[in-house]
């Protein structure tokens, strides 16, 4: 969700037509290639947009470098889309349960694996391809030279994302960590029942900019204290509650320890999960203790107030984490895309340092554009009406 300018390494390849007409076949290496979510098609800013993950599993003894994934249009046709190589490749890598001090990404050792977080943007609905074929290159050998697998081959879901009204109402929202392909949402893969997924793979924490541009105003200890805390969390459409968690204190926005240890069951503080229908759940988290309104069973309608805004679980300052998913679980479920009906989007914040350090005001000139039918993106200033 962060910079827009790594969309600006993908590099299409004009001029090969096809994989057909690529390079000869290689030796086959055994190299398993999983996509473990289909995408599915969503606009922001303008674009549609895919997201989803390819998993590289290297089932040999010995290292795999990879050096290039080429991701075609059709499983016929295979017209190139987009061909990432390093530093863009590096950048798009992501090693689970590797050491911190991890070398090259792109070597993956015997046994290991390796995640690919690819993104694709299109023009048109029109021009999104019903299916998404691989081709990835590996150097396998002390003479460097690459070999390569096709596979991965993936149906785009024919389906639109669940068109809700926004969690909060006002202005000055700030999609923190929010829809994009860098974030630290977007890459968080957790293993719950013994099963990994990305139930965060389009979540926003959204917080407010307030006076003088800052998220908060005077000693930023006191919850109270900053522009987002309080504010009325909205049912986001017509839902059935499934799940509430509550009596989690919230913490101090300034200390390093937490009011309660972090797990599973506290990571989200105090939450409200609601069944929106057609297999999406809406999941609402760091809650303030004991404002909750509602219980599990209830009916609710869009707009009705569900909480208060607070700082619970596994949060550094107020904010509200608001994700889809596919299941009635905080983290066990995988993350889907949603669109708001309408909002109105004042540009992006530069960096979310300047909401404690220097304050941000260029955005209350900016001209307010509406949004239809969009998700907002990393970083968005919203207002919801």
């Amino acid at each position: 969700m962060r910079r827009n300018i790594f969309r600006l390494l993908i590099v299409c390849l004009t001029l090969c037509s096809s994989l057909a007409s690529a390079e000869k076949l290689s030796p086959g290496i055994p190299v398993d290639l999983h996509i473990p979510v289909a995408p599915t098609p969503v606009k922001a800013n303008g674009k549609i947009r895919l997201l989803y993950e390819l998993h590289i599993t290297n089932l040999r003894a010995k290292s795999l470098q990879l050096s290039r994934i080429i991701v075609a249009k059709g499983a016929t046709e295979r017209s190139f889309l987009a061909s990432y190589e390093a530093p863009a490749l590096t950048e798009r890598l992501g090693r689970p349960g590797a050491p911190a001090d991890l070398g090259d990404k792109r070597v993956i050792g015997g046994g290991m694996q390796a995640v690919a977080f690819l993104e694709l943007d299109f023009e048109r609905p029109t021009d999104v391809p019903r299916v998404l074929m691989h081709r990835l290159f590996f150097k396998a050998d002390e003479k460097g030279e690459d070999v390569y697998v096709d596979g991965a081959e993936v149906t785009v879901r024919q389906v639109a994302p669940v068109t809700i009204s926004p969690p909060l109402r006002g202005l000055g929202w700030v999609a923190l960590s929010g829809m994009s392909n860098d974030s630290v949402h977007r890459r968080t893969i957790v293993a719950v029942d013994g099963k990994a997924r990305i139930a965060q793979r389009f979540a926003a924490d959204w917080t407010k900019i307030g006076k003088e541009g800052l998220a908060f105003s005077g000693d930023p200890a006191k919850n109270a204290n900053w522009a987002a805390y309080g504010a009325e969390v909205l049912a986001v459409a017509n839902a059935v509650v499934v799940d509430v968690k509550d009596g989690i204190p919230d913490n101090d926005p300034t200390a390093d320890k937490k009011a309660v240890p972090i797990n599973l069951e506290t990571v989200g503080g105090n939450y409200v999960i609601l069944d929106l229908g057609g297999g999406n759940f809406a999941f609402y988290a760091h809650l303030q203790p004991n404002t909750i309104r509602v219980k599990v069973g209830d009916h609710v309608k869009r707009g009705q107030t569900l909480a208060l805004l607070g700082n619970s679980g596994n949060s550094d300052a107020p904010h509200l984490h608001f994700h889809v998913s596919d299941s009635n679980s905080p983290l066990g479920a995988e993350g889907l895309p949603y669109v708001f009906d309408a909002f109105e989007s004042k540009g992006e914040l530069p960096s979310k340092r300047l909401l404690a350090e220097g304050g941000w005001k260029a955005w209350i000139l900016t001209k307010a554009e509406k949004r239809l039918l969009e998700m907002p993106t990393e970083n968005t200033i919203a207002g919801f009406p």
